[in-house]
């Protein structure tokens, strides 16, 4: 293993560590998306249509990517927070600098996402007992639900490279991410052509007509979740799709970095 490789995991286990710490900021992270789960369930997810599906079976995708989404907060967060202790200041005098506190961080972020999707998936698909197509339709979900965190994560770095602290940081992160989710149509339905330029449309639209339709990737997407109730099909398929949360990733996380590695004075 490279002294890099060494260095980015220590720091990634820095960061683990650091989250356990200031658990009240890990619990509030998780119960947000688990409250707002439950409200809807309890308001859509009991009439079936006729297919037998419930409301809530539609909506859980907007509550998968509204739990992974939070990564944009963490990580401005987390990068704010480092600024503002000096620690990039310290890293710049060393050989690998930032380059081993992004690539850190990014696979703390990556595995703290992963762990808010299972909770997810077990309270959804465990306890609640939604629908699902099969396994592996599942496992697909869960994949790009991570690739959508990663894009958040992303965000969330461009975001602290232009606060000057965390109380700054952290309000600017949710309103951007709280604007671009309802926009998007992941909580509430929202017909208007401003969702295809929001990363959690394509996910949520993934997520759902993979797991829930039992569409293939070779299907048209929808324009929002209200398929067969008023959402018209689009002429991009679901492997369009995917293609373009790939580049939302790459564009998110290539930014982040020249922001990130800019040594620029606060």
């Amino acid at each position: 293993m490279s002294i890099l490789e060494n260095k980015a995991i220590q720091i990634s286990i820095k960061n683990l560590k650091d989250k356990l710490r200031h658990w009240q900021f890990l619990f509030f992270s998780l119960a947000f998306p688990i409250m707002f789960t439950l409200m809807f369930y309890f308001m859509l997810g009991h009439e079936e249509d006729p297919t037998g599906r419930t409301g809530f079976d539609y909506g859980f995708a907007g509550m998968i990517i509204y739990a992974v989404g939070i990564g944009t907060m963490n990580a401005a967060i987390m990068f704010a927070g480092e600024k503002s202790s000096g620690m990039l200041d310290r890293l710049d005098t060393m050989p690998t600098g930032r380059k081993n506190m992004f690539i850190g961080t990014l696979i703390s972020e990556s595995l703290f996402l992963m762990l808010q999707i299972l909770i997810m998936f077990i309270i959804g698909y465990g306890i609640l007992g939604l629908y699902f197509v099969n396994p592996l339709a599942l496992l697909i979900g869960f994949l790009i639900t991570i690739l959508f965190g990663i894009s958040s994560v992303g965000m969330g770095i461009m975001i602290a490279s232009v606060s000057k602290n965390v109380e700054v940081a952290n309000a600017f992160s949710l309103l951007v991410y709280m604007v671009i989710i309802f926009i998007s149509g992941s909580l509430m339905p929202f017909e208007s052509p401003i969702v295809y330029f929001t990363p959690p449309y394509w996910a949520k639209q993934l997520f759902l007509q993979l797991t829930v339709m039992g569409d293939g990737f070779n299907d048209n997407l929808y324009s929002s979740s209200l398929i067969g109730a008023g959402a018209e099909a689009i002429p991009i398929t679901l492997l369009g799709g995917l293609l373009i949360i790939v580049a939302y990733t790459i564009i998110f996380i290539i930014l982040g970095v020249l922001i990130f590695q800019k040594k620029t004075k606060f």
